[in-house]
């Protein structure tokens, strides 16, 4: 169990270290994706890790119920994290983010060729006017960028994630060491 916790704080912790490398280096996209693949690799080898410990178990459910604690519970920590990150240490990223999506939504609204195209292929939309359009695409923004459904979405995905991550392991652990399924 030591080494799980360890696993737990390492990542974390280097999540917390990517973000701020990030936070004058790369692109909001760039940030994203090394802290995903990042998070990624924590819940592999924290499914990985136990899936070894766990092989002799039996049956699956016994062995998957295990590893997914592990797996869930970091993700748990993981979201928590983000939270803390995004909404407590530097809320003006979200901010920043969810302003350049509103730029990009009165400029588009403000273009009567691209309201006209999305006019033709959007035939529900056609009875509504441009400030309406925006009106409704506004709280659609805020909706998205606010803490508990960003929170909410990042902890849906990664308890996912996990489940799943640590079912595959629980399946092939005991064919990888042990040869055949217990």
């Amino acid at each position: 169990m030591a080494k799980i916790r360890l696993v737990f704080a390492t990542g974390i912790a280097l999540w917390f270290a990517i973000k701020l490398y990030g936070l004058g280096t790369w692109t909001w996209e760039q940030s994203n994706q090394a802290g995903i693949f990042l998070n990624l690799a924590c819940v592999i080898g924290i499914a990985a890790l136990l899936g070894y410990e766990h092989k002799d178990k039996s049956p699956f459910l016994e062995r998957w119920k295990e590893i997914a604690k592990a797996a869930v519970l970091y993700s748990v920590l993981l979201s928590s994290s983000m939270g803390i990150w995004y909404y407590i240490f530097v809320p003006e990223t979200i901010n920043q983010r969810k302003a350049a999506q509103l730029e990009l939504l009165e400029a588009f609204v403000n273009d009567s060729n691209a309201l006209n195209a999305m006019y033709g292929t959007n035939a529900g939309l056609a009875s509504q006017s441009a400030d309406e359009i925006y009106a409704q695409q506004v709280a659609t923004i805020e909706v998205f960028f606010s803490p508990l459904f960003f929170i909410g979405t990042v902890l849906l995905v990664w308890i996912f994630a996990a489940a799943v991550i640590s079912a595959l392991f629980a399946a092939a652990m005991p064919r990888i060491w042990n040869g055949s399924p217990p």
